[in-house]
């Protein structure tokens, strides 16, 4: 009887140590997570999550954590270590297409991108010929964008040289006057027209995006996914989720000056580079079922040029959440 009880007792153990594991396990109170563990980069889409954390919207079982690459968030993904996660659209397609428990949420980032010359040498598409560009990140989503709207204005490989490096690189090369012509997502391009002498915006990608593309497509740079299994187990905190989202991002976009003090604080964003880059930064929140048509013509065309950038095709329905 004594050995009975031993075995018993370790194995409740360990059904309980496996249950308090998961960060999103239920608490005893009902149907909660212990805590709704959010994941996001440095860049223009988290300030409203800040907001969201700062002023407790989902209550104060909120771990948000800041992600350094996207190699860190799809780590964290594939682990089931998060439940909502910044991510540029194509590369939760990509997840999505190899069978990742992530679902698209919503997409927030309509056009962060932008080509910088200096002295006014770019006006056109055609005034790239025989220059060097520099993008960041090879085989990233800048690098495949610049080189469907190259191609779409009749750029040929062999018309341009097209050096790389990180993003953050490019900015530090423009500023030290070593890269004239460059691709910079906000609000680094904001960085880089303060800082560095007569540099100017030459190309808007989501207005060059909409010009190759059908009138009044957009361009649908990043959303956030959902895990899944998360979603089903706690569809009302979803939707919570995604009414503090989109309170949150549009209190941002009317006054963001009210937040650039706190966005300095916890992103290291300079107060007045976030304030002046808004007026660049494209956010507006359109569920994914809503945005599905625009990210089915950004995935194809991205698609067009790197087949690796999406997964290899597009994902089907169930890629898009559904309340």
């Amino acid at each position: 009887m004594k050995r009975f009880n031993v075995v018993f007792l370790l194995i409740m153990v360990s059904i309980l140590a496996v249950g308090c594991s998961s960060g999103s396990a239920v608490n005893g109170k009902g149907n909660t997570p212990d805590k709704i563990i959010i994941q996001a980069p440095i860049a223009p889409p988290t300030s409203p999550l800040v907001k969201i954390v700062e002023d407790k919207m989902l209550g104060d079982k909120v771990e948000f954590i800041l992600y350094k690459n996207v190699e860190e968030a799809t780590t964290r993904i594939a682990r089931g270590e998060a439940d909502f996660t910044v991510l540029p659209v194509n590369v939760s397609s990509k997840l999505y297409n190899k069978e990742a428990d992530i679902s698209l949420l919503n997409v927030n980032t309509w056009g962060i991108l932008y080509l910088l010359s200096r002295d006014g040498k770019v006006k056109s598409w055609e005034d790239l010929k025989g220059k060097e560009l520099f993008v960041g990140a090879q085989g990233s989503s800048p690098d495949v964008i610049t080189r469907y709207l190259l191609s779409k204005n009749g750029i040929g490989d062999d018309d341009i040289s097209i050096s790389y490096g990180t993003s953050p690189e490019m900015l530090q090369w423009t500023i030290a006057g070593k890269a004239d012509i460059v691709v910079l997502p906000e609000p680094l391009a904001t960085q880089g027209l303060m800082k560095s002498e007569n540099m100017e915006i030459a190309m808007d990608y989501s207005s060059e995006w909409e010009k190759v593309n059908q009138e009044g497509s957009r361009l649908p740079q990043t959303g956030i996914v959902v895990r899944t299994s998360f979603a089903n187990e706690y569809p009302e905190i979803v939707e919570n989720f995604q009414n503090a989202y989109k309170t949150a991002l549009e209190a941002v976009v009317s006054d963001s000056a009210s937040i650039s003090s706190l966005v300095e604080e916890k992103l290291e964003i300079p107060s007045q580079v976030f304030v002046n880059s808004m007026t660049r930064t494209k956010l507006e929140f359109v569920t994914a079922e809503d945005a599905r048509a625009d990210v089915e013509i950004y995935l194809n065309a991205l698609n067009e040029i790197s087949k690796d950038m999406i997964g290899g095709k597009l994902p089907d329905e169930g890629f898009y959440y559904k309340k």
